[in-house]
Protein backbone atom coordinates (compact mmCIF):
# COMPACT_ATOMS: atom_id res chain seq x y z
CA UNK A 1 0.00 0.00 0.00
CA UNK A 2 1.39 3.42 -0.96
CA UNK A 3 2.78 5.66 1.76
CA UNK A 4 0.52 8.53 0.66
CA UNK A 5 -2.59 6.39 1.14
CA UNK A 6 -1.36 5.28 4.56
CA UNK A 7 -0.80 8.88 5.70
CA UNK A 8 -4.14 10.05 4.22
CA UNK A 9 -6.19 9.32 7.41
CA UNK A 10 -3.80 11.44 9.46
CA UNK A 11 -4.04 14.35 7.01
CA UNK A 12 -7.84 14.19 6.98
CA UNK A 13 -7.95 13.90 10.78
CA UNK A 14 -5.51 16.77 11.18
CA UNK A 15 -7.67 18.99 8.95
CA UNK A 16 -11.21 18.16 10.11
CA UNK A 17 -10.65 17.14 13.72
CA UNK A 18 -7.91 19.72 14.23
CA UNK A 19 -10.18 22.50 12.97
CA UNK A 20 -13.03 21.22 15.15
CA UNK A 21 -10.77 21.12 18.22
CA UNK A 22 -9.50 24.63 17.51
CA UNK A 23 -12.97 26.17 17.11
CA UNK A 24 -14.38 24.38 20.15
CA UNK A 25 -11.37 25.44 22.26
CA UNK A 26 -11.83 29.07 21.24
CA UNK A 27 -15.51 28.90 22.14
CA UNK A 28 -14.82 27.11 25.42
CA UNK A 29 -12.31 29.77 26.48
CA UNK A 30 -14.55 32.59 25.19
CA UNK A 31 -11.85 33.74 22.75
CA UNK A 32 -13.76 33.59 19.47
CA UNK A 33 -13.01 36.51 17.12
CA UNK A 34 -15.76 39.11 17.31
CA UNK A 35 -16.29 38.94 13.55
CA UNK A 36 -17.36 35.28 13.80
CA UNK A 37 -21.07 34.61 13.95
CA UNK A 38 -21.95 32.46 16.96
CA UNK A 39 -24.75 30.81 14.97
CA UNK A 40 -22.32 29.70 12.27
CA UNK A 41 -19.90 28.47 14.92
CA UNK A 42 -22.61 26.37 16.60
CA UNK A 43 -23.68 24.95 13.24
CA UNK A 44 -20.06 24.07 12.41
CA UNK A 45 -19.65 22.30 15.75
CA UNK A 46 -22.90 20.36 15.28
CA UNK A 47 -21.82 19.21 11.83
CA UNK A 48 -18.33 18.42 13.12
CA UNK A 49 -19.78 16.30 15.91
CA UNK A 50 -21.48 14.13 13.26
CA UNK A 51 -18.49 13.97 10.87
CA UNK A 52 -15.74 13.17 13.38
CA UNK A 53 -16.82 9.54 14.01
CA UNK A 54 -16.68 8.94 10.23
CA UNK A 55 -13.15 10.36 10.13
CA UNK A 56 -12.08 8.04 12.95
CA UNK A 57 -13.82 5.09 11.26
CA UNK A 58 -11.91 5.84 8.05
CA UNK A 59 -8.67 5.97 10.07
CA UNK A 60 -9.45 2.63 11.77
CA UNK A 61 -10.16 0.91 8.43
CA UNK A 62 -7.08 2.26 6.61
CA UNK A 63 -4.79 1.41 9.53
CA UNK A 64 -6.22 -2.11 9.63
CA UNK A 65 -5.63 -2.60 5.90
CA UNK A 66 -2.07 -1.27 6.26
CA UNK A 67 -1.26 -3.60 9.16
CA UNK A 68 0.46 -6.95 8.75
CA UNK A 69 -2.28 -8.72 10.66
CA UNK A 70 -4.70 -8.47 13.56
CA UNK A 71 -1.90 -8.81 16.11
CA UNK A 72 0.12 -6.04 14.50
CA UNK A 73 -2.97 -3.83 14.31
CA UNK A 74 -3.91 -4.32 17.96
CA UNK A 75 -0.32 -3.70 19.00
CA UNK A 76 -0.05 -0.41 17.12
CA UNK A 77 -3.60 0.97 16.96
CA UNK A 78 -5.53 -0.41 19.91
CA UNK A 79 -5.97 3.13 21.23
CA UNK A 80 -7.96 4.02 18.09
CA UNK A 81 -10.52 1.38 19.02
CA UNK A 82 -10.53 2.54 22.64
CA UNK A 83 -11.49 6.04 21.44
CA UNK A 84 -13.76 5.03 18.53
CA UNK A 85 -16.13 2.83 20.56
CA UNK A 86 -17.14 5.51 23.13
CA UNK A 87 -17.25 8.02 20.25
CA UNK A 88 -19.99 5.91 18.62
CA UNK A 89 -21.82 5.42 21.92
CA UNK A 90 -21.89 9.17 22.61
CA UNK A 91 -22.53 10.15 18.98
CA UNK A 92 -23.90 13.68 18.86
CA UNK A 93 -22.37 14.88 22.14
CA UNK A 94 -20.13 17.83 21.23
CA UNK A 95 -18.10 17.83 24.46
CA UNK A 96 -17.34 14.10 24.23
CA UNK A 97 -16.42 14.53 20.58
CA UNK A 98 -13.98 17.28 21.53
CA UNK A 99 -12.15 15.35 24.25
CA UNK A 100 -12.08 12.02 22.41
CA UNK A 101 -10.95 13.54 19.12
CA UNK A 102 -8.24 15.50 20.96
CA UNK A 103 -6.96 12.32 22.62
CA UNK A 104 -7.00 10.41 19.32
CA UNK A 105 -5.22 13.16 17.39
CA UNK A 106 -2.49 13.31 20.05
CA UNK A 107 -2.13 9.53 19.88
CA UNK A 108 -1.88 9.64 16.09
CA UNK A 109 0.87 12.26 16.23
CA UNK A 110 2.80 10.17 18.76
CA UNK A 111 2.42 7.07 16.59
CA UNK A 112 3.91 8.96 13.66
CA UNK A 113 6.87 9.90 15.87
CA UNK A 114 7.35 6.27 16.87
CA UNK A 115 7.21 5.22 13.23
CA UNK A 116 9.79 7.81 12.27
CA UNK A 117 12.17 6.33 14.83
CA UNK A 118 11.82 2.83 13.40
CA UNK A 119 12.20 3.88 9.78
CA UNK A 120 15.78 4.83 8.91
CA UNK A 121 15.68 5.97 5.29
CA UNK A 122 18.64 5.50 3.02
CA UNK A 123 20.53 8.74 2.61
CA UNK A 124 21.43 9.75 -0.93
CA UNK A 125 24.75 11.55 -1.37
CA UNK A 126 25.50 14.22 -3.92
CA UNK A 127 28.75 14.63 -5.90
CA UNK A 128 30.38 16.61 -3.10
CA UNK A 129 29.76 13.82 -0.60
CA UNK A 130 27.04 15.76 1.27
CA UNK A 131 23.60 14.22 1.88
CA UNK A 132 20.95 15.46 -0.48
CA UNK A 133 18.51 17.85 1.19
CA UNK A 134 20.84 17.90 4.17
CA UNK A 135 19.41 21.18 5.32
CA UNK A 136 15.74 20.25 4.98
CA UNK A 137 13.57 20.56 8.07
CA UNK A 138 12.99 16.81 8.36
CA UNK A 139 16.72 16.06 8.26
CA UNK A 140 17.35 18.84 10.73
CA UNK A 141 14.86 17.34 13.19
CA UNK A 142 16.46 13.91 12.82
CA UNK A 143 19.87 15.35 13.62
CA UNK A 144 18.67 16.94 16.86
CA UNK A 145 20.03 14.74 19.62
CA UNK A 146 18.82 15.42 23.15
CA UNK A 147 20.67 14.23 26.21
CA UNK A 148 18.67 12.40 28.93
CA UNK A 149 18.81 15.48 31.17
CA UNK A 150 17.39 17.62 28.35
CA UNK A 151 14.64 15.08 27.66
CA UNK A 152 13.61 15.19 31.33
CA UNK A 153 13.62 19.00 31.33
CA UNK A 154 11.56 19.40 28.16
CA UNK A 155 9.18 16.58 29.13
CA UNK A 156 8.30 18.18 32.46
CA UNK A 157 7.97 21.60 30.84
CA UNK A 158 5.68 20.23 28.12
CA UNK A 159 3.35 18.48 30.57
CA UNK A 160 3.23 21.60 32.75
CA UNK A 161 2.21 23.77 29.79
CA UNK A 162 -0.46 21.27 28.74
CA UNK A 163 -1.77 21.16 32.32
CA UNK A 164 -1.78 24.96 32.43
CA UNK A 165 -3.98 25.10 29.33
CA UNK A 166 -6.43 22.55 30.76
CA UNK A 167 -6.67 24.34 34.11
CA UNK A 168 -7.32 27.65 32.33
CA UNK A 169 -10.47 26.25 30.71
CA UNK A 170 -13.76 27.51 32.22
CA UNK A 171 -14.82 23.89 32.74
CA UNK A 172 -11.99 23.55 35.29
CA UNK A 173 -13.53 26.23 37.51
CA UNK A 174 -16.42 25.62 39.88
CA UNK A 175 -17.93 28.99 38.86
CA UNK A 176 -17.30 28.61 35.12
CA UNK A 177 -14.85 31.54 35.02
CA UNK A 178 -11.33 31.02 33.71
CA UNK A 179 -8.38 31.28 36.09
CA UNK A 180 -5.44 33.49 35.20
CA UNK A 181 -2.43 32.11 33.36
CA UNK A 182 -0.12 32.70 36.32
CA UNK A 183 -2.35 30.83 38.78
CA UNK A 184 -2.95 27.99 36.32
CA UNK A 185 0.78 27.71 35.59
CA UNK A 186 1.51 27.71 39.33
CA UNK A 187 -1.04 24.97 40.04
CA UNK A 188 0.04 22.83 37.07
CA UNK A 189 3.70 23.16 38.10
CA UNK A 190 2.89 22.34 41.71
CA UNK A 191 0.96 19.23 40.62
CA UNK A 192 3.51 17.92 38.09
CA UNK A 193 6.37 18.71 40.47
CA UNK A 194 4.34 16.98 43.26
CA UNK A 195 4.84 19.95 45.57
CA UNK A 196 1.42 20.83 46.97
CA UNK A 197 1.65 24.61 47.21
CA UNK A 198 -1.65 26.14 46.08
CA UNK A 199 -2.87 29.56 45.06
CA UNK A 200 -6.33 28.09 44.35
CA UNK A 201 -8.52 26.00 46.65
CA UNK A 202 -8.77 22.62 44.93
CA UNK A 203 -11.80 21.50 46.92
CA UNK A 204 -13.94 24.63 46.49
CA UNK A 205 -12.68 26.60 43.49
CA UNK A 206 -12.01 23.72 41.10
CA UNK A 207 -14.76 21.72 39.42
CA UNK A 208 -14.66 17.94 39.21
CA UNK A 209 -12.84 18.35 35.88
CA UNK A 210 -10.23 20.66 37.43
CA UNK A 211 -9.69 18.27 40.32
CA UNK A 212 -9.37 15.37 37.88
CA UNK A 213 -6.76 17.21 35.80
CA UNK A 214 -4.83 18.04 38.97
CA UNK A 215 -4.92 14.41 40.09
CA UNK A 216 -3.72 13.22 36.67
CA UNK A 217 -0.85 15.72 36.73
CA UNK A 218 0.09 14.51 40.23
CA UNK A 219 0.18 10.91 39.05
CA UNK A 220 2.26 11.79 35.97
CA UNK A 221 4.67 13.90 38.00
CA UNK A 222 4.95 11.33 40.78
CA UNK A 223 5.87 8.52 38.42
CA UNK A 224 8.09 10.90 36.39
CA UNK A 225 7.31 11.76 32.80
CA UNK A 226 9.51 9.13 31.16
CA UNK A 227 8.18 6.34 33.38
CA UNK A 228 4.62 7.41 32.62
CA UNK A 229 5.41 7.54 28.89
CA UNK A 230 6.92 4.08 28.96
CA UNK A 231 4.00 2.76 31.03
CA UNK A 232 1.42 4.14 28.59
CA UNK A 233 3.43 2.74 25.68
CA UNK A 234 3.28 -0.73 27.21
CA UNK A 235 -0.40 -0.46 28.24
CA UNK A 236 -1.50 0.82 24.81
CA UNK A 237 0.49 -1.91 23.10
CA UNK A 238 2.80 0.41 21.18
CA UNK A 239 6.46 -0.33 20.55
CA UNK A 240 9.15 2.19 21.40
CA UNK A 241 11.60 3.27 18.75
CA UNK A 242 15.30 2.56 19.09
CA UNK A 243 16.03 6.14 20.17
CA UNK A 244 13.49 5.88 23.00
CA UNK A 245 14.88 2.52 24.09
CA UNK A 246 18.42 3.88 24.31
CA UNK A 247 17.10 6.92 26.19
CA UNK A 248 15.33 4.66 28.70
CA UNK A 249 18.55 2.73 29.35
CA UNK A 250 20.29 6.01 30.13
CA UNK A 251 17.55 7.48 32.32
CA UNK A 252 16.86 4.32 34.34
CA UNK A 253 20.58 3.51 34.60
CA UNK A 254 19.77 -0.06 33.55
CA UNK A 255 22.00 -2.66 31.96
CA UNK A 256 19.47 -4.01 29.45
CA UNK A 257 16.03 -3.30 28.01
CA UNK A 258 14.71 -6.28 29.94
CA UNK A 259 15.76 -4.59 33.19
CA UNK A 260 14.01 -1.38 32.09
CA UNK A 261 10.72 -3.11 31.28
CA UNK A 262 10.84 -5.18 34.46
CA UNK A 263 11.38 -1.98 36.43
CA UNK A 264 8.48 -0.27 34.67
CA UNK A 265 6.17 -3.23 35.31
CA UNK A 266 7.16 -3.17 38.98
CA UNK A 267 6.49 0.56 39.19
CA UNK A 268 3.02 0.15 37.64
CA UNK A 269 2.22 -2.82 39.89
CA UNK A 270 3.39 -1.22 43.13
CA UNK A 271 1.71 2.09 42.33
CA UNK A 272 -1.69 0.57 41.56
CA UNK A 273 -1.65 -1.83 44.52
CA UNK A 274 -0.46 0.72 47.10
CA UNK A 275 -2.73 3.53 45.93
CA UNK A 276 -5.73 1.18 45.77
CA UNK A 277 -4.97 -0.13 49.24
CA UNK A 278 -4.59 3.40 50.60
CA UNK A 279 -7.76 4.57 48.85
CA UNK A 280 -9.84 1.78 50.41
CA UNK A 281 -8.54 2.44 53.93
CA UNK A 282 -9.07 6.19 53.59
CA UNK A 283 -12.57 5.57 52.24
CA UNK A 284 -13.40 3.60 55.40
CA UNK A 285 -11.89 6.40 57.49
CA UNK A 286 -13.93 9.12 55.79
CA UNK A 287 -17.12 7.03 56.05
CA UNK A 288 -16.50 6.72 59.80
CA UNK A 289 -16.23 10.53 59.91
CA UNK A 290 -19.74 10.92 58.48
CA UNK A 291 -19.07 11.30 54.73
CA UNK A 292 -21.40 9.61 52.25
CA UNK A 293 -19.86 6.54 50.61
CA UNK A 294 -19.50 8.10 47.13
CA UNK A 295 -17.86 11.23 48.50
CA UNK A 296 -15.71 9.20 50.89
CA UNK A 297 -14.53 6.98 48.02
CA UNK A 298 -13.59 10.00 45.89
CA UNK A 299 -11.79 11.70 48.79
CA UNK A 300 -10.03 8.43 49.64
CA UNK A 301 -8.70 7.88 46.12
CA UNK A 302 -7.63 11.51 45.68
CA UNK A 303 -5.74 11.67 48.98
CA UNK A 304 -4.23 8.22 48.45
CA UNK A 305 -2.70 9.25 45.11
CA UNK A 306 -1.64 12.61 46.52
CA UNK A 307 0.02 10.96 49.54
CA UNK A 308 1.83 8.16 47.69
CA UNK A 309 3.13 10.65 45.11
CA UNK A 310 4.25 12.88 48.02
CA UNK A 311 2.24 15.74 46.51
CA UNK A 312 0.45 16.98 49.63
CA UNK A 313 -2.63 18.28 47.79
CA UNK A 314 -5.83 18.05 49.80
CA UNK A 315 -9.49 18.67 48.98
CA UNK A 316 -9.85 20.34 52.39
CA UNK A 317 -8.87 24.00 52.78
CA UNK A 318 -7.14 23.28 56.10
CA UNK A 319 -5.31 20.22 54.74
CA UNK A 320 -5.76 17.38 57.28
CA UNK A 321 -6.06 19.51 60.41
CA UNK A 322 -9.58 18.16 61.02
CA UNK A 323 -8.21 14.59 61.07
CA UNK A 324 -5.01 15.16 63.06
CA UNK A 325 -6.16 12.82 65.83
CA UNK A 326 -7.91 10.23 63.63
CA UNK A 327 -5.44 7.31 63.48
CA UNK A 328 -7.02 5.49 60.53
CA UNK A 329 -6.81 8.56 58.27
CA UNK A 330 -3.51 10.13 59.24
CA UNK A 331 -1.93 6.72 59.86
CA UNK A 332 -2.77 5.58 56.33
CA UNK A 333 -1.48 8.88 54.93
CA UNK A 334 1.79 8.41 56.83
CA UNK A 335 2.33 4.90 55.50
CA UNK A 336 1.59 6.06 51.93
CA UNK A 337 4.01 8.97 52.25
CA UNK A 338 6.79 6.75 53.61
CA UNK A 339 6.27 4.10 50.91
CA UNK A 340 6.27 6.74 48.18
CA UNK A 341 9.40 8.34 49.61
CA UNK A 342 11.48 5.16 49.86
CA UNK A 343 11.73 4.51 46.12
CA UNK A 344 10.52 1.64 43.96
CA UNK A 345 13.85 -0.19 44.08
CA UNK A 346 13.72 -0.27 47.87
CA UNK A 347 10.06 -1.36 47.84
CA UNK A 348 10.93 -4.30 45.58
CA UNK A 349 13.77 -5.41 47.85
CA UNK A 350 11.59 -5.09 50.95
CA UNK A 351 8.90 -7.19 49.29
CA UNK A 352 11.42 -9.91 48.46
CA UNK A 353 12.72 -9.79 52.05
CA UNK A 354 9.32 -9.88 53.77
CA UNK A 355 7.30 -12.11 51.43
CA UNK A 356 10.14 -14.03 49.80
CA UNK A 357 11.81 -14.58 53.19
CA UNK A 358 15.15 -13.39 51.85
CA UNK A 359 17.78 -12.69 54.48
CA UNK A 360 18.10 -9.07 55.61
CA UNK A 361 21.87 -9.20 55.14
CA UNK A 362 21.28 -9.64 51.39
CA UNK A 363 19.77 -6.16 51.11
CA UNK A 364 21.84 -3.87 48.89
CA UNK A 365 23.83 -1.03 50.38
CA UNK A 366 21.45 1.46 48.74
CA UNK A 367 18.41 -0.06 50.46
CA UNK A 368 20.16 -0.18 53.83
CA UNK A 369 21.20 3.46 53.56
CA UNK A 370 17.69 4.55 52.54
CA UNK A 371 15.93 2.64 55.35
CA UNK A 372 18.35 3.64 58.13
CA UNK A 373 18.62 7.31 57.12
CA UNK A 374 14.85 7.64 56.61
CA UNK A 375 14.12 6.08 60.00
CA UNK A 376 16.63 8.35 61.77
CA UNK A 377 15.25 11.48 60.07
CA UNK A 378 11.60 10.62 60.79
CA UNK A 379 12.02 9.76 64.46
CA UNK A 380 14.51 12.55 65.24
CA UNK A 381 12.17 15.15 63.74
CA UNK A 382 9.20 13.66 65.62
CA UNK A 383 11.08 13.88 68.91
CA UNK A 384 12.12 17.48 68.18
CA UNK A 385 8.54 18.53 67.38
CA UNK A 386 7.13 16.64 70.37
CA UNK A 387 9.37 18.28 72.97
CA UNK A 388 9.72 21.62 71.18
CA UNK A 389 5.96 22.17 70.91
CA UNK A 390 4.82 20.19 73.97
CA UNK A 391 3.64 23.31 75.81
CA UNK A 392 3.01 25.44 72.71
CA UNK A 393 1.25 24.25 69.56
CA UNK A 394 0.56 20.80 71.09
CA UNK A 395 -0.79 22.20 74.34
CA UNK A 396 -4.37 21.04 74.87
CA UNK A 397 -3.88 17.63 73.28
CA UNK A 398 -3.55 14.38 75.20
CA UNK A 399 -0.16 12.65 75.35
CA UNK A 400 -1.24 10.08 72.73
CA UNK A 401 -2.54 12.82 70.42
CA UNK A 402 0.70 14.77 70.80
CA UNK A 403 2.67 11.70 69.76
CA UNK A 404 0.41 11.17 66.72
CA UNK A 405 0.66 14.78 65.54
CA UNK A 406 4.44 14.92 66.07
CA UNK A 407 5.03 11.73 64.09
CA UNK A 408 2.64 12.77 61.31
CA UNK A 409 4.22 16.20 60.91
CA UNK A 410 7.66 14.60 60.91
CA UNK A 411 6.69 12.17 58.14
CA UNK A 412 5.26 14.94 55.97
CA UNK A 413 8.66 16.63 55.99
CA UNK A 414 9.64 13.77 53.64
CA UNK A 415 8.27 16.18 50.97
CA UNK A 416 4.59 15.24 51.42
CA UNK A 417 3.17 18.64 52.38
CA UNK A 418 0.17 17.68 54.53
CA UNK A 419 -0.27 19.31 57.91
CA UNK A 420 -2.39 18.24 60.87
CA UNK A 421 -1.87 21.42 62.93
CA UNK A 422 -1.63 25.11 61.92
CA UNK A 423 2.04 25.70 61.14
CA UNK A 424 1.77 29.36 62.13
CA UNK A 425 1.42 28.27 65.76
CA UNK A 426 4.83 26.58 65.83
CA UNK A 427 7.96 28.12 67.39
CA UNK A 428 10.42 29.75 65.00
CA UNK A 429 13.15 27.24 65.91
CA UNK A 430 10.78 24.37 65.06
CA UNK A 431 10.07 25.94 61.68
CA UNK A 432 13.79 26.34 61.05
CA UNK A 433 14.34 22.68 61.91
CA UNK A 434 11.58 21.78 59.46
CA UNK A 435 13.39 23.76 56.75
CA UNK A 436 16.51 21.63 57.28
CA UNK A 437 14.53 18.40 56.98
CA UNK A 438 12.60 19.65 53.94
CA UNK A 439 15.89 20.48 52.26
CA UNK A 440 17.01 16.86 52.71
CA UNK A 441 13.77 15.38 51.34
CA UNK A 442 13.15 11.73 50.46
CA UNK A 443 15.11 9.00 48.74
CA UNK A 444 16.36 8.54 45.13
CA UNK A 445 14.07 6.80 42.65
CA UNK A 446 11.00 7.80 44.66
CA UNK A 447 8.23 10.35 44.30
CA UNK A 448 9.93 12.65 46.82
CA UNK A 449 12.16 15.68 46.28
CA UNK A 450 15.05 17.31 48.15
CA UNK A 451 18.75 16.48 47.92
CA UNK A 452 17.81 12.91 49.03
CA UNK A 453 18.63 10.83 52.08
CA UNK A 454 21.48 8.95 50.42
CA UNK A 455 23.17 12.24 49.59
CA UNK A 456 23.07 13.24 53.25
CA UNK A 457 24.36 9.84 54.37
CA UNK A 458 27.31 9.87 51.96
CA UNK A 459 28.08 13.49 52.80
CA UNK A 460 28.18 12.75 56.55
CA UNK A 461 30.25 9.62 56.02
CA UNK A 462 32.73 11.51 53.84
CA UNK A 463 33.16 14.01 56.69
CA UNK A 464 33.75 11.13 59.11
CA UNK A 465 36.29 9.62 56.71
CA UNK A 466 38.08 12.98 56.51
CA UNK A 467 38.22 13.28 60.31
CA UNK A 468 39.60 9.75 60.57
CA UNK A 469 42.12 10.53 57.81
CA UNK A 470 40.77 7.69 55.65
CA UNK A 471 41.33 7.78 51.89
CA UNK A 472 37.94 6.28 50.97
CA UNK A 473 34.32 6.47 52.12
CA UNK A 474 32.62 3.31 53.40
CA UNK A 475 28.99 2.53 54.23
CA UNK A 476 27.68 -0.86 55.36
CA UNK A 477 30.93 -2.58 54.41
CA UNK A 478 30.81 -1.12 50.92
CA UNK A 479 33.22 1.41 49.42
CA UNK A 480 31.58 4.45 47.84
CA UNK A 481 32.98 5.45 44.48
CA UNK A 482 34.92 8.76 44.50
CA UNK A 483 32.76 9.89 41.55
CA UNK A 484 29.63 9.38 43.67
CA UNK A 485 31.17 11.36 46.54
CA UNK A 486 32.02 14.23 44.19
CA UNK A 487 28.50 14.15 42.76
CA UNK A 488 27.09 14.21 46.30
CA UNK A 489 29.09 17.30 47.20
CA UNK A 490 28.09 18.94 43.90
CA UNK A 491 24.37 18.32 44.45
CA UNK A 492 24.50 19.66 48.00
CA UNK A 493 26.52 22.74 47.12
CA UNK A 494 24.45 23.62 44.03
CA UNK A 495 21.21 23.16 45.99
CA UNK A 496 22.44 25.41 48.79
CA UNK A 497 23.47 28.11 46.32
CA UNK A 498 20.17 27.99 44.42
CA UNK A 499 18.04 28.06 47.58
CA UNK A 500 20.06 30.97 48.97
CA UNK A 501 19.76 32.93 45.71
CA UNK A 502 16.00 32.37 45.47
CA UNK A 503 15.51 33.36 49.11
CA UNK A 504 17.33 36.60 48.35
CA UNK A 505 15.18 37.17 45.22
CA UNK A 506 11.94 36.46 47.07
CA UNK A 507 12.93 38.78 49.93
CA UNK A 508 13.27 41.54 47.35
CA UNK A 509 10.00 40.69 45.58
CA UNK A 510 7.91 40.03 48.71
CA UNK A 511 9.34 42.63 51.09
CA UNK A 512 6.09 42.73 53.11
CA UNK A 513 6.51 39.10 54.20
CA UNK A 514 8.74 38.03 57.09
CA UNK A 515 12.12 36.45 56.42
CA UNK A 516 11.11 33.15 58.04
CA UNK A 517 7.94 32.91 55.94
CA UNK A 518 9.86 33.57 52.71
CA UNK A 519 12.65 31.14 53.58
CA UNK A 520 10.11 28.47 54.55
CA UNK A 521 8.24 28.95 51.25
CA UNK A 522 11.40 28.74 49.10
CA UNK A 523 12.80 25.68 50.89
CA UNK A 524 9.40 24.00 50.72
CA UNK A 525 9.20 24.67 46.97
CA UNK A 526 12.78 23.55 46.26
CA UNK A 527 12.24 20.32 48.18
CA UNK A 528 8.81 19.86 46.53
CA UNK A 529 7.28 19.61 50.01
CA UNK A 530 4.27 21.93 49.83
CA UNK A 531 4.13 23.16 53.43
CA UNK A 532 3.56 26.88 53.82
CA UNK A 533 3.11 29.51 56.49
CA UNK A 534 0.15 30.92 54.58
CA UNK A 535 1.82 33.38 52.20
CA UNK A 536 1.32 31.42 48.94
CA UNK A 537 -1.98 33.09 48.04
CA UNK A 538 -0.56 36.50 49.03
CA UNK A 539 2.37 36.38 46.61
CA UNK A 540 2.57 38.81 43.70
CA UNK A 541 2.45 37.51 40.13
CA UNK A 542 6.23 37.75 39.85
CA UNK A 543 6.58 36.00 43.21
CA UNK A 544 4.33 33.15 42.04
CA UNK A 545 6.37 32.77 38.85
CA UNK A 546 9.56 32.68 40.91
CA UNK A 547 8.21 29.95 43.20
CA UNK A 548 7.03 28.09 40.08
CA UNK A 549 10.61 28.12 38.78
CA UNK A 550 11.89 26.92 42.17
CA UNK A 551 9.43 24.00 42.15
CA UNK A 552 10.47 23.08 38.61
CA UNK A 553 14.17 23.08 39.49
CA UNK A 554 13.48 21.16 42.69
CA UNK A 555 11.58 18.42 40.86
CA UNK A 556 14.01 17.76 38.02
CA UNK A 557 17.00 18.40 40.27
CA UNK A 558 19.48 21.29 40.11
CA UNK A 559 22.25 19.07 38.76
CA UNK A 560 19.95 17.74 36.02
CA UNK A 561 19.09 21.32 35.08
CA UNK A 562 22.75 22.31 34.78
CA UNK A 563 23.51 19.18 32.75
CA UNK A 564 20.56 19.92 30.45
CA UNK A 565 21.79 23.46 29.86
CA UNK A 566 25.53 22.97 29.66
CA UNK A 567 26.26 19.30 29.03
CA UNK A 568 28.81 18.72 26.29
CA UNK A 569 30.47 15.66 24.90
CA UNK A 570 33.36 14.51 27.07
CA UNK A 571 36.52 14.92 25.03
CA UNK A 572 38.84 14.44 27.97
CA UNK A 573 40.61 11.25 28.93
CA UNK A 574 43.41 11.28 26.37
CA UNK A 575 45.96 12.27 28.99
CA UNK A 576 46.19 12.99 32.73
CA UNK A 577 47.47 16.17 34.35
CA UNK A 578 50.05 16.08 37.14
CA UNK A 579 48.63 16.33 40.65
CA UNK A 580 48.75 19.80 42.19
CA UNK A 581 48.94 20.59 45.91
CA UNK A 582 46.46 23.21 47.11
CA UNK A 583 45.99 24.45 50.68
CA UNK A 584 42.37 24.33 51.93
CA UNK A 585 40.64 24.89 55.26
Amino acid sequence: MSQIFIKLPFLIELFFNGLFILVYSLKLTDRLPRTWSIDYVNQFLEVGTIIIPFVLFFSVVINFLASKGIDDYLRRYVFSLVVFIPMVITWGDTEFAFWLSSAHLLSTILSLYDASEEEVPEVEMDLSGMPRNAFSMSNLLRQISLKPAQVILFSFAGVILLGTFLLMLPIASATGESFSFVDSLFMASSAVCVTGLSTISIGTQYSLFGQGVTLLLIQIGGLSIMTFYASMTIILGRSMGMKSKIMMLDIFDAGSLEDVFNMIFDIIKYTLVIELWGGLLLTVGFVMEGFEFGQALYYGIFHSVSAFCNAGFSLFDTSLESFGTKPLIHGTIMVLVVLGGLGFTVLKELRLTIIGRRAIVRLTAHTKIVIVSSAILIFSAAVFIFFGEFLNALDGYTLWEKMQISLFQSVTLRTAGFNSIPLGNLHSYTLYMMCLYMFIGGSPGSTAGGIKTTTLAILIQSIVATIKNERSVHLFDRQISPAVVVRTIAITFISLILVSVFILVMMRLESKQSFLSVMFEVVSASGTVGLSLGITTLLSSVGKLTITLVMFIGRIGPLTLLLAIGQRENKAGKFDYPEGRIMIG
